[in-house]
């Protein structure tokens, strides 16, 4: 049993910083989207996010069309949520 103890806080930083992987994007659509063309694309998602990589706007981008709509953005909102 002793040398599970050892375990635990190992497990539960883990455990942090699984859940921190993930970057958080949260803002409002029309923040999002400068130019009001009723999508985000890459440019205007890394100027709000500076340090965002791809990965996460292709995870907000559900068709992979390079275009985040509104649905999508919501999506993305709800399942990354704080």
């Amino acid at each position: 049993m002793r040398k599970y103890t050892r375990l635990w806080p190992c497990l539960s930083l883990l455990a942090v910083l699984a859940c921190a992987t993930h970057p958080v994007h949260y803002a409002e659509f029309d923040a999002v989207d400068h130019d009001a063309s009723g999508t985000i694309e890459w440019h205007e998602f890394k100027a709000i996010y500076p340090e965002a990589s791809p990965k996460s706007f292709l995870e907000a981008d559900r068709n992979k069309d390079g275009e985040i709509t509104p649905d999508e953005w919501a999506t993305y909102i709800e399942r990354f949520a704080p």
